[in-house]
């Protein structure tokens, strides 16, 4: 399997537009967002107080990996979020983007940090834009 099939079956989860990805959000996780969205009510880019990466259990090759979830610090709103995603396998590296709507207080997962096969691609996970919907 050539590198470009490997990242593709890898991004399956982070390019699909299925609603079965997008969970309610912990309790505790709601609780730091209410408290966070009065700390950071100023923020110029408003991205922190309208979402935020949450790392949850391992996964990937010998489980070194951790998945990752958009969550919307948002009780009251949906938002719209876009994710940069930076990956690297070997001397081979690239970005993307991705948008997606969040309804109130729900996250998504986007995927893990690390491949499943070898040879492991890396990625890395960067909100770049949230607007409130």
């Amino acid at each position: 399997m050539n590198t470009i099939q490997t990242l593709s079956t890898d991004l399956e989860n982070f390019l699909s537009d299925e609603e079965a990805l997008t969970t309610d959000a912990p309790e505790e996780e709601l609780k730091i967002n209410s408290e966070e969205e009065k700390a950071f009510s100023d923020d110029a880019t408003g991205v922190r107080s309208c979402a935020r990466l949450r790392y949850g259990s391992g996964c990937g090759f010998a489980n070194s990996g951790r998945r990752v979830f958009v969550v919307n610090a948002r009780n009251d709103r949906r938002t719209r979020v876009t994710v940069r995603v930076t990956w690297r396998n070997g001397i081979n590296r690239g970005q993307f983007e991705r948008v997606y709507i969040l309804p109130a207080g729900s996250q998504r997962l986007l995927g893990c940090t690390r491949s499943g096969r070898i040879p492991v691609t890396d990625f890395s996970f960067r909100i770049v834009g949230c607007e409130l919907l």
